[in-house]
């Protein structure tokens, strides 16, 4: 089996035969932001996929199924919420299978369980921190462009856990770093994949989910900046090196394959 990350938090995973893309994001970068040859690749494993799941329905989770599908054979698995924001948009009824916690979804040689997730709540500190920024201001009427487009997708705490099992292995996928009250998750798999993101004290808020969870590993994704001035870059190397002495922690890299 295989996983690669795309940035943001688009997993794509490869095993036994099937391929299975999640949350698949064209970033919105400025001209030159990134080497063309990342985002090429990126776009050709988008253009190709036929198989999507999406974790919720924000911009950075959604926004780019009709830029990639309309024109193309595929499935994307969502809840209602999303859905009914790819419908508003005219995109293909025949395209969308809706799911719900509780599912569980059957591919060749591979099996999805859904699960209840929970999204992240921004603090106080990080909204500050991104409203008050120079390069925010520097590039307002970018700033006020995403935030007026991301009014167009809202995720009405519709988050949901995706957890792949295949070849002996199970995968965990969080497209957001939080853990519903109420869900009595699974523990002890052999792979978490978990945004690092969000708020302003994120090392510890997902040093609880880690301790919650209990994965063997942990791969950290969505700590990119991946549409700016709104995102940035989120240091991530501290917190692997020091949760690594309690569990292997590392952060993808954009393109790169990792064999599970």
């Amino acid at each position: 089996m295989e996983i690669t990350w795309y940035g943001t938090a688009s997993i794509y995973i490869e095993a036994s035969g099937t391929s299975l893309l999640f949350d698949p994001f064209l970033k919105y970068l400025p001209e030159g932001y990134e080497p063309d040859e990342l985002r090429k690749q990126r776009e050709k494993v988008f253009g190709t996929a036929a198989t999507i799941l999406i974790t919720h329905g924000h911009l950075d989770h959604l926004s780019s199924i009709p830029t990639l599908y309309w024109n193309k054979t595929c499935t994307v698995f969502l809840t209602e919420a999303p859905a009914a924001t790819l419908t508003k948009q005219g995109f293909p009824k025949t395209k969308i299978h809706r799911i719900a916690p509780g599912d569980v979804l059957q591919f060749p040689n591979l099996s999805v369980r859904v699960y209840q997730g929970k999204h992240i709540r921004f603090d106080a500190r990080l909204i500050l921190q991104k409203v008050f920024r120079l390069s925010s201001w520097k590039q307002f009427p970018r700033l006020i462009h995403l935030l007026n487009l991301n009014m167009r997708y809202k995720e009405n705490s519709e988050i949901v856990f995706y957890e792949i099992r295949t070849e002996g292995k199970r995968i965990q996928i969080m497209g957001s770093a939080d853990l519903a009250d109420d869900v009595k998750y699974p523990t002890e798999a052999d792979v978490l994949i978990l945004p690092h993101q969000g708020r302003s004290d994120i090392d510890s808020h997902n040093e609880a989910i880690i301790k919650k969870l209990k994965p063997k590993w942990v791969l950290l994704d969505h700590y990119d900046d991946a549409f700016p001035p709104v995102s940035e870059l989120t240091p991530v190397d501290d917190f692997c090196k020091r949760m690594s002495t309690k569990v292997p922690t590392e952060k993808m890299v954009e393109g790169k394959r990792i064999r599970i």
